[in-house]
């Protein structure tokens, strides 16, 4: 008898041991790489942010030339960001307006209350401005003018875009705010002007200083895209054809709406939206600005 209750006693004993080894265990061996492996997805799923990009300017924002009428850039960048492992999802408002100088712009950002609404709640903030003013001042001088011709609209320009900036801050000092550069729409069908290049290339010298002088602003560069060093020119074109300009619809330029040869077409504006969603990938593989969106 006493035999069997040692017996009895030894095996609750073994059993209450392998269940307290067992629970020792669970608790301080790693779980299985499957756990960790969910674990790091959902810790990922909680980190990926959700954009709320505000895009305002001029035509290049509303989309002119764009044959889809969607809204230029705009929705192209959109779509090319929800592809991003950081991002959640993107929602955009398009406020661009066909037309506008620096001051038109300004006085939208003042007035349109609908239009600051949406900045409050931005975190991304576009923006296409300056190509209007400079257009009026071309009209004035011509594609031959000198770079002392454009000064004042120049001046006139960089004292606009500090005021567009300051509102941007004062309705959302957070967003990140992305601003393109200017291209050369001439460039490519009247390259023998040479201080018409000069002409651009100030202007977004310019805007890159009040960029990099201004809190939470990246400057896009695009002139280059649009007019590699390496492309022909028309003139190069019919120097070796022998053809018109009337006679070498096929050999426009390949990013300009061929109704205008001013606009982007749908190939120039994906050209835009690349090189938006490069600057906006860059900040996003920055922790802290991931962090700072995600507020």
């Amino acid at each position: 008898m006493r035999t069997l209750k040692k017996v009895g006693f030894s095996l609750i004993s073994i059993i209450l041991f392998a269940l307290l080894s067992y629970v020792v265990l669970d608790f301080l061996v790693p779980k299985s790489n499957s756990s960790s492996s969910e674990n790091e997805e959902i810790a990922q799923q909680q980190s990926r942010v959700f954009l709320d990009l505000v895009a305002v300017g001029d035509s290049l924002t509303e989309g002119v030339g764009d044959s889809t009428q969607r809204g230029g850039y705009v929705p192209l960048v959109a779509d090319m960001l929800r592809t991003n492992p950081n991002v959640k999802n993107v929602q955009t408002a398009n406020y661009g307006h066909a037309g506008d100088t620096s001051s038109q712009l300004m006085n939208l950002l003042e007035e349109n209350e609908e239009a600051q609404a949406d900045l409050k709640e931005a975190n991304i903030i576009t923006l296409t401005v300056g190509g209007n003013d400079l257009i009026r001042n071309f009209r004035q001088v011509g594609l031959n003018g000198s770079v002392e011709d454009f000064e004042t609209t120049i001046q006139e320009y960089e004292e606009n875009l500090n005021s567009i900036f300051s509102l941007l801050n004062q309705y959302n000092d957070e967003a990140s705010i992305y601003i393109y550069g200017l291209y050369n729409p001439y460039h490519y069908y009247f390259a023998e002007f040479e201080g018409l290049q000069a002409v651009f290339d100030l202007w977004n010298e310019r805007t890159v200083e009040i960029a990099e002088n201004t809190d939470n602003v990246t400057f896009v560069e695009i002139d280059s895209l649009f007019n590699p060093s390496d492309a022909p020119t028309e003139t190069e074109v019919e120097s070796n054809s022998g053809d018109s300009l009337e006679d070498i619809q096929d050999t426009n330029h390949p990013y300009l709406f061929e109704d205008d040869l001013f606009h982007p077409n749908d190939s120039g504006y994906k050209v835009m939206a690349s090189a938006l969603r490069e600057a906006i990938e860059k900040e996003l593989e920055d922790t802290d600005s991931l962090l700072s969106m995600n507020r």
